[in-house]
């Protein structure tokens, strides 16, 4: 077969004939049958020509490529430039990873560099994505702690259990249930003993909420005993008059008060009442109740002396009744209880039946 340059024929006067190289330039690719100006393929592809080194316009090893993969065409010197800067770190100048020759086409080339230019772009939104996550994930967990600091009681506002326990079985107010945290925090001494009497008088409580707060108003201005032993008197009337133990709770806090505030002189006199007025009552737990309560209440200095109503009961020889009614005028009348005591005389010395005649008169309008 001619060589190209021979099949190609020359113009009049010597001049290359169309489709001829120019002087000095080298000479055209060879292609494929019938498909003239078509790059070589590689050795061993069907219908390449073999690779002839040293062939004109041919070179049998393209730099930085794999021999045999010549006649490659070089790429312009912008193109080849680009190629370099969008090439990964680490690989070499006119190597593509796994040693592949990059020359071998420049519009796959191109077509790979949008390629690892667009995973460079995804790698990128990756780790601003994770960089967007953890700014999100930091937001929300320092929202978290700054909303739990808030809602988080402090420990100074942190509600007793024990105090709670108690509010939850009275089922007492919020706010009560506060202010009794704060009262009793300045009563670390006497919370047990505390706690024991608040739940023994608001048992019997018709409203405990409300009779909480008294107790309240009772620790806060030092009043308040809480459950304590019983006093050895105390225990001889309980015995005497079948007191039940909440009653003798009541006398033992009144027997306290009185020695806390050095007033013996006071509690003696209070129980030698007490007991007198026992004795002419038909319910000596109510009664015992009411009484003790008016004196821890404030309600009444003391009691009113039973002692001349006693010498009108033996005179008359009441009965029971009779001197029930007698000892209700007396402590309702406590402050003219001596005129009252001359007025019943006069009633008592005038009629046939003392007892009946006493029990039928007004308290009010004696």
């Amino acid at each position: 077969m001619q060589p190209m340059n021979a099949m190609v024929p020359a113009s009049p006067g010597g001049a290359p004939g169309p489709g001829a190289p120019a002087p000095g330039a080298p000479g055209p690719m060879m292609g494929m049958p019938s498909m003239p100006g078509m790059m070589m393929g590689a050795p061993g592809a069907p219908g390449a020509r073999p690779m002839t080194p040293g062939a004109p316009g041919m070179n049998g090893t393209a730099p930085g490529g794999m021999q045999g993969m010549g006649g490659m065409m070089m790429p312009p010197p912008g193109m080849q430039q680009g190629m370099q800067q969008g090439m990964p770190q680490g690989m070499q100048p006119g190597m593509m990873q796994g040693g592949m020759n990059p020359m071998m086409n420049p519009m796959m080339f191109m077509m790979m560099q949008q390629q690892m230019q667009q995973m460079q772009q995804m790698q990128q939104n990756m780790r601003h994505g994770q960089l967007t996550q953890t700014m999100m994930k930091n937001a929300m967990s320092g929202s978290s702690e700054s909303k739990s600091g808030v809602e988080l009681p402090d420990d100074d506002e942190a509600i007793d259990p024990e105090i709670q326990e108690l509010c939850d079985y009275f089922n007492i107010e919020d706010r009560w249930i506060k202010r009794l945290n704060e009262t009793m925090k300045k009563r670390q001494d006497t919370k047990a003993e505390d706690i024991e009497k608040l739940y023994e008088t608001l048992e019997r409580a018709r409203s405990p909420t409300g009779l909480l707060t008294v107790k309240i108003g009772e620790m806060e201005s030092g009043r308040f005993i809480g459950k304590v032993k019983p006093d050895k008197e105390v225990e001889r009337l309980a015995r005497k008059f079948k007191l039940d133990d909440p009653v003798a709770s009541r006398f033992t806090e009144l027997i306290h008060r009185r020695k806390k505030d050095n007033e013996i002189d006071r509690m003696h006199k209070d129980l030698n009442t007490i007991e007198q007025h026992l004795k002419y009552c038909k319910r000596a737990n109510a009664m015992a109740t009411l009484l003790v309560g008016k004196l821890l209440e404030g309600e009444v200095d003391e009691l009113p002396d039973l002692s001349d109503a006693e010498k009108v009961m033996e005179k008359y020889r009441l009965d029971d009744d009779a001197k029930s009614k007698l000892r209700e005028i007396i402590e309702k009348r406590a402050e003219d209880k001596d005129e009252i005591l001359v007025k019943i005389k006069k009633h008592l010395d005038n009629c046939a039946n003392p007892s009946s005649m006493l029990c039928h008169l007004p308290v009010n309008h004696i």
